[in-house]
């Protein structure tokens, strides 16, 4: 098997395996926006104040449901510092 073959097919699977990846992370990322609105605004922070480094697609989600209710950037900044 020639080297381009062997090339090709290494990047089929790499590009195979990335769109799998980026499906799974937008179905999570579904998945977190249809919990928020259930949840209060101290539900909220807390979830931005520990998720943001192990989860920051769900940390992502609770500063857009806080911003949809209404706080300012600068506010959501202060109440999670």
């Amino acid at each position: 098997m020639s080297f381009w073959k062997k090339a090709g097919e290494l990047a089929l699977k790499t590009g195979s395996y990335a769109l799998k990846e980026v499906k799974a992370a937008s179905e999570r990322s579904a998945q977190y926006n249809e919990e928020m609105p259930d949840k209060n605004d101290d539900e909220l922070i807390r979830i931005i104040k520990k998720e943001k480094n192990s989860s920051p697609l769900k940390a992502s989600a609770a500063y857009k449901e806080l911003k949809n209710r209404g706080y300012e950037a600068e506010d959501i900044k202060t109440l999670t510092t």
